[in-house]
Formats: structure tokens, C-alpha cells, sequence
């Protein structure tokens, strides 16, 4: 499983993917640290990719995000 997010310092991380069914999640947490451990704990076999400038198009165009 792939987990995309955006961080922005000020206002956390918002992040998203597919469960296993195929449905799309979307998460909310405060702070970069919180979404880490949330990851590291819950979600522990996942591949992250931070959602940039130079790469959002790319990943909208694959229907990921």
C-alpha cells in the first residue's frame, strides 16, 4: 500500500490511500511527527510519498490522488 500526503508545517498533514477493498481514505493529523507514528504503528508495511509541486500533476494524472 502507498500512503500520499501533504505537509504543511502550520497545518499538518492531510493524506490519503486506497485500503484494501479499494477504497480511498483520507486522514487528518496535527503534526508531521503524529502521522509518522501513525504509520510506523498502523499502517507498518506501507511505502510514503510526499505530495510536491514537481510531482502532483504526475500524480493526478495516475488517479492516486
Amino acid at each position: 500500500m502507498i500512503i500520499y500526503y501533504e505537509y504543511e508545517r502550520v497545518l499538518g498533514v492531510n493524506s490519503t490511500h486506497d485500503d484494501d477493498s479499494g477504497v480511498r481514505q483520507y486522514n487528518y493529523f496535527s503534526s508531521l511527527s503524529k502521522f509518522k507514528q501513525w504509520v510506523s504503528y498502523e499502517m507498518g508495511n506501507s511505502d510514503v510519498v510526499e505530495i510536491t509541486d514537481s510531482n502532483y500533476r504526475q500524480l493526478v494524472q495516475k488517479g492516486v490522488i
